[in-house]
């Protein structure tokens, strides 16, 4: 299916989040039970983010194509990870053998966002993978895809706790682009939002405005934040709930 079908055939579902189980008593049972064993679509965080601050200094940002023709329009370039062009998965480059081995860094990029670093050296991750500025040209598409099809993480013993979970953040998000979840709908970014999104559901994202749009997605280990991450997805979790009921 193209992504236009895609939106049309998935934009007017209305995704809940879940009712959270009655022995969820501790923020650890709620943010494990939402990350790991939930069917939960999206979850909007509770931060605030200095997306003017950010969107100025993404313009010193210089992108390369990401994931290739199956995505017109789709661009990156890393503020964290190998190098600031090397925006795939560490698979696709070198020869290491294990993530433990790969050497990200803070990338050439980084020292035009200080605003951005600062933020995720105070967020609660202890260390990072991939930092990106993702842009989306106009009438640009993401081609319908899973980042883990069919899979959840209990499945092959990855906690999300440990392992972290991308943050996906609207820097600039024109009204007419829409990022689309397989039977849950259009998941409602603007700019300043930040969303864990569940990506083992089939998503899609067509940009029909004149604008490009930027987001911004982080992905970190919890390390010893774990916690104070913790801390952040049930507080998140139960203050949308409650929002919503």
């Amino acid at each position: 299916m193209n992504a236009i079908d895609f939106y049309n055939a998935n934009k007017d579902f209305t995704a809940e989040l879940p009712e959270c189980p009655s022995y969820c008593t501790s923020n650890y049972d709620v943010a494990s039970w939402l990350l790991n064993r939930s069917d939960f679509a999206w979850l909007e965080l509770d931060i605030e983010i200095p997306y003017k601050l950010w969107e100025e200094e993404s313009t010193a940002a210089t992108y390369v194509n990401h994931r290739g023709n199956d995505h017109p329009g789709w661009n990156s370039t890393c503020i964290h990870g190998i190098d600031v062009d090397k925006t795939g998965a560490w698979t696709n480059y070198g020869d290491w053998t294990k993530e433990e081995d790969v050497p990200y860094k803070w990338t050439s990029l980084s020292e035009s966002t200080p605003n951005i670093k600062s933020f995720w050296q105070e967020f609660p991750y202890q260390s990072y993978r991939r930092i990106r500025f993702m842009e989306l040209e106009p009438k640009g598409i993401i081609s319908p895809h899973s980042d883990a099809p069919g899979r959840l993480p209990g499945e092959d013993g990855l906690c999300m706790l440990d392992f972290g979970v991308p943050i996906n953040i609207a820097i600039n998000h024109p009204s007419d682009c829409h990022m689309t979840l397989e039977g849950c709908g259009v998941v409602p970014f603007s700019a300043g939002k930040a969303f864990i999104i569940n990506l083992r559901k089939y998503h899609s994202v067509i940009n029909n405005s004149s604008q490009t749009r930027t987001h911004l997605i982080a992905h970190g280990i919890p390390g010893s934040e774990k916690m104070n991450f913790i801390d952040l997805v049930a507080n998140s979790y139960r203050k949308q709930y409650e929002k919503r009921h």
